[in-house]
């Protein structure tokens, strides 16, 4: 059974999955002080529903998973209501993002673990978020790593690595993770189409963790696509087509940006309109139907 945010589905009504999305990210503490000068959620809300109802209809879009962590924005009565009415099944993320959090600095891991453990059991999370950043990681994302997988380890849940692959630092955050018990196979090392090193992304994909090249931009010229679509190719001829992960990291709200403002058309169907069609049928099934359901499966034998 696969976890989402209106209640556990079969892997088989999973189907074309965008792995690595987001509904929205934003500052809780902005939002109480703005509201809707910030983020005008009513607007954001339709918006999303009318676009998924699209992306459904055109695309076949039968499920995305927001990798939203708790302490950017996660909103699960948001995810609810935009699943419920778009008739689209999301996967939403417990975990936190690499930012610090002054309230969090005196918490050990383990009781990081129990907060993450209760999140999940409380909103059914279908995966655990972890983010890290920096090339030399911090004392408090090395604490979110090892909190992270203690909480795999109770709840069985994979866990989404957001990496920086221009620092090459997912190997450092995977080594964590394995050192506290994680098996390759929970691990999804995400924003790997960052980089154009293929020998550091095969090296992740030998140790069995699925690679996310969930990070595809608005670019359509020639050269960016043909990118894209060679390191597919390349990790399928290497015997990895069972690993990627296809996504776009989307937004329709990016409280990131230096003018947040509610996106009404936000890049989710790149993937279908200039690199799926240009890949083995083989290919498009693998990454957008069985590998998310592999990448998705709760862990039990961990516990």
């Amino acid at each position: 059974m696969i976890k989402t945010v209106l209640g556990e589905i079969k892997q088989s009504e999973l189907g074309i999955t965008l792995a690595h999305e987001h509904i929205c990210c934003f500052s809780e503490y902005l939002y109480r002080i703005a509201g809707n000068d910030y983020l005008d959620k009513k607007r954001l809300e339709q918006v999303a529903i009318s676009f998924l109802k699209e992306m459904k209809e055109k695309h076949g879009l039968s499920s995305i998973v927001d990798c939203t962590p708790v302490n950017i924005g996660r909103d699960i009565e948001l995810l609810k209501r935009v699943s419920a009415m778009a008739e689209v099944n999301i996967v939403s993320s417990t975990g936190f993002y690499y930012t610090e959090e002054p309230l969090m600095y005196n918490l050990s891991a383990f009781d990081i673990c129990k907060f993450i453990v209760a999140d999940a059991r409380a909103v059914n999370s279908g995966v655990i978020k972890c983010a890290v950043e920096a090339s030399e990681l911090t004392h408090f994302s090395d604490k979110l790593l090892r909190a992270s997988a203690k909480a795999h380890l109770q709840t069985g849940l994979p866990i989404v690595l957001h990496t920086n692959a221009t620092n090459k630092n997912a190997l450092t955050a995977i080594e964590i993770l394995l050192s506290e018990g994680v098996k390759p196979r929970a691990i999804t090392a995400g924003h790997l189409s960052d980089t154009n090193n293929m020998e550091f992304v095969k090296g992740i994909a030998r140790l069995g963790c699925f690679i996310g090249l969930d990070r595809l931009y608005s670019n359509t010229s020639e050269e960016y696509i043909s990118e894209k679509v060679k390191t597919i190719t390349e990790l399928c001829d290497a015997g990895y087509q069972d690993k990627i992960i296809l996504s776009h990291d989307a937004l329709f709200f990016n409280g990131f940006d230096s003018t947040p403002k509610n996106c009404e058309k936000p890049r989710l169907t790149y993937v279908f309109e200039r690199i799926l069609p240009r890949l083995k049928k083989e290919v498009v099934e693998s990454v957008m139907v069985q590998n998310p359901i592999k990448m998705l499966i709760k862990i039990e034998e961990c516990k």
